[in-house]
């Protein structure tokens, strides 16, 4: 089931959904780490992001990190 469809980072290359151990779930900005204007967890749903880039051929944007 995917929780962000209301949220362009949903289709970033970028983010990464995270699921706590007790099953809360967010969306990291791995951009975050190489650029300081971008926030490691988003608020949510984002309409508009600067940083935003569509997946490459072959990724999926915000799956779970293996």
């Amino acid at each position: 089931m995917n929780y962000w469809t209301g949220s362009i980072c949903n289709h970033c290359r970028w983010m990464r959904e995270i699921i706590s151990g007790k099953g809360s779930r967010f969306l990291m900005c791995t951009r975050s780490s190489v650029d300081d204007r971008f926030s490691k967890y988003p608020p949510q749903p984002m309409q508009r992001c600067v940083g935003h880039e569509p997946p490459l051929p072959g990724e999926q944007a915000a799956e779970k990190p293996e």
